[in-house]
Formats: C-alpha cells, structure tokens, sequence
C-alpha cells in the first residue's frame, strides 16, 4: 500500500516514471499478499495440487513480473546509474526466482534471495541519495545521470543532462525535483533550446541552453 501511496504522489508531481513503478510493485505485493490471505481461496487451491503444480504456478506469476521489470530497465536506460543497477538486481531477482520455482531447485531460490538482497541495499542507496543531498546533508551521494549522445552536460539542480533534445530533455528534467516547475522553449533560432529551472524552495532560476542536434 505503501508503494502506490507512493506512485500517486509522484503521478502528483508529474514523474510519470516514478508513478508507474511504484504504483506496479504495489500491486505486486498485494496479489501476493493475496495468495497467503484464506479468504481468497488461493492458498487453499494451490495447497491441493502437486508440487509441480504449484511451481509452474507460481514460475508463471514471476515470469510476469519479470518481463514487467525487464521493460522499466529499458525505460530507465536514460535516467541515472542507481535506477538502472536497482532494476537490474530486480530483474536478475525475478529471473532466479522464475527458474527456481519452475525446477523445484532450491539453491537457485537461495540466490534469488541472494540477490534479492542486494537489490534492497540498492535502493536504501538510492533513497539516500534523493534524501542526503548538500541542502539537508554535508555531501551529495554519488548518481551519475546517464546520457548516450555526445554533448555537452546541462546542469541542474541535483541532475546532469547529458546531449538531450527538447523532448527528452523535458521527460528527463520534470517532476524529477520536488518544488520544481520547468519550462523549455523550443523556437529559438538554430533549434537552440532555453530550458528555465525555477526552484521555488531557493528562489534559484536558472537558464540553460544547447544545441538539440548534439
């Protein structure tokens, strides 16, 4: 519940990104949870079939979520390295978790733990660096943003965008600090983009501009 509590405040804060991720793992956790409740008759049911049964049940629910988390990997791909290394811990997580279900294997299932441990450190990481940053903390955690194309690096508060055009450079940028409205203008001669960050909590307005063909 938690989870998409969180998802629909960050749909609120219009990370898009962040609402369905959220929003999904919520849900995940309670259709499990849903499958240890009686009252939903799932327990029950799975209780009278055999062994086999139940594993190829249960492969086929990680499975989904596998494919589920293999798609939010690819649509972090452009965001930062802390988003992209929790991701992938989940998705090998779910992988693991699939096949040891599917082969009744027990020591696949201990790695899945494994790593899902891991993928749970990543996080608290991820947290820490949204939570400590130089405004409430000595320091700032390393995240470096990710950027495939070759260009110079627009700074903004608390993240780097590396060559973007106008449209991913809005994907990128907004919702993506709390108290933060953005504002890109693309009709500048010479497809320049002026991208104004307006941070309310600092009164700090900052202007930026780059070459959208980068």
């Amino acid at each position: 519940m938690a989870q998409i509590i969180a998802g629909a405040w960050s749909f609120a804060s219009n990370n898009g990104f962040g609402a369905v991720v959220f929003t999904s793992y919520g849900c995940y956790w309670m259709s499990y949870a849903a499958t240890l409740i009686p009252g939903f008759g799932i327990a029950e049911a799975l209780s009278k079939v055999s062994a086999d049964v139940r594993g190829q049940s249960w492969g086929i629910f990680n499975l989904a979520w596998t494919l589920q988390t293999f798609i939010f990997l690819l649509a972090s791909s452009r965001s930062n390295w802390g988003t992209v290394v929790l991701l992938a811990c989940l998705l090998l997580t779910y992988v693991l978790s699939t096949i040891g279900h599917w082969t009744q294997s027990e020591g696949v299932m201990h790695a899945s733990g494994y790593v899902g441990l891991v993928t749970a450190i990543t996080a608290w990481y991820n947290v820490a660096t949204d939570m400590l940053t130089k405004e409430t903390f000595y320091c700032k955690l390393p995240n470096p943003a990710i950027g495939l194309r070759n260009g110079p690096a627009l700074e903004t508060p608390g993240h780097r965008v590396h060559g973007l055009d106008a449209h991913s450079a809005a994907h990128h940028l907004d919702g993506r600090t709390p108290g933060n409205n953005y504002d890109f203008v693309a009709t500048m001669p010479k497809h320049t983009v002026v991208a104004n960050t307006i941070a309310a909590d600092s009164q700090l307005v900052d202007t930026i501009s780059f070459d959208k063909n980068v």
